[in-house]
């Protein structure tokens, strides 16, 4: 019977294995192991993401028009919103991700109600004519995030391999499972393919100390949010954003360690949709907030 550990590379390794096959064999090394980091990415992976998503899966798109009579037409915004406009959070599984990458087809995305009407007034004042905007990616996008999470799991499996935590006869031994135990794995959220790995005692898990003005902008954030929420400012896909993002929040307020890389790009998501909402009551309340957590959060992590 093949040990765990080699059998994982081994699937990496081979492009016949499909992705999701892949993440499903992982799943069974990460629960044997418990390692909690991996199995919660794991998860996302094979049914989808609700809330923020990691980097790799935040990709660039063309914006264009239905034209009434040309159909798609390219659609011109300002360079200052055009980077933030273009950019799409990719939510499907990778079982989904690999049936639009092997259609062959373009994928299309639609903006919430409220981007939506804001996009159409623009193209009505420059053009005389309003139709519906949406973003056209390409298969080679999406088969780049589906390499992504591959190249992830073989990180993780060569770095086992390599410390020699192998799973002879499909289980582990105590001293495996330990030798993984004071290992922290960050998988979601990080920039570039690999993961990150750092030991028990290192300067990001001491980094994690709660002090007084660090619950004092989360909470502030945590109550422009939901002013806004409540007062039903934002609308559609942008609302339910945010309140995923809320509920993220109010988790890392009741811990009694904050972890900086999800207080991050929590910040992070909820500052782009502010800016996104110039002169709204969410840019109003909420930005500042979001600015000084970031702040934090780049001492507490390293950028």
């Amino acid at each position: 019977m093949p040990a765990l550990v080699p059998e994982l590379v081994d699937m990496a390794s081979t492009p016949a294995v499909s992705t999701a096959d892949l993440l499903r064999r992982a799943l069974v090394v990460a629960r044997r192991l418990a390692v909690p980091e991996l199995v919660g990415w794991i998860n996302f992976e094979l049914n989808g993401y609700a809330g923020e998503v990691p980097d790799y899966r935040v990709i660039s798109g063309h914006l264009f028009a239905e034209h009434p009579y040309r159909g798609a037409v390219p659609f011109m915004v300002p360079p200052e919103i055009a980077d933030v406009l273009t950019k799409m959070k990719l939510y499907e599984s990778i079982p989904e991700l690999i049936q639009f990458a092997q259609s062959g087809q373009m994928l299309r995305r639609y903006f919430p109600a409220d981007g939506e009407q804001l996009l159409m007034r623009m193209m009505e004042e420059g053009s005389g004519y309003s139709t519906r905007p949406f973003l056209k990616f390409s298969c080679m996008q999406l088969t780049g995030v589906i390499e992504r999470v591959r190249s992830r799991i073989l990180d993780w499996a060569l770095d086992l391999e390599g410390r020699g935590i192998i799973g002879e006869g499909m289980s582990f031994t105590q001293q495996e499972k330990q030798a993984v135990q004071e290992q922290h794995f960050h998988f979601d959220n990080v920039s570039g393919s690999q993961i990150q790995i750092s030991s028990n005692g290192s300067t990001q898990t001491q980094a994690n100390t709660t002090t007084g003005t660090d619950l004092d902008a989360l909470r502030g954030l945590i109550e422009a949010l939901g002013t806004v929420l409540d007062r039903g400012v934002m609308q559609g896909d942008t609302a339910d954003e945010l309140r995923a993002e809320l509920a993220t929040l109010k988790a890392q307020a009741t811990s009694p360690k904050l972890k900086w890389e999800i207080i991050k790009a929590t910040a992070r998501s909820i500052k782009t949709v502010a800016e996104g909402a110039a002169g709204n009551i969410l840019g109003e309340l909420a930005k500042p907030h979001a600015q000084t957590l970031l702040t934090l959060a780049a001492g507490a992590v390293g950028g």
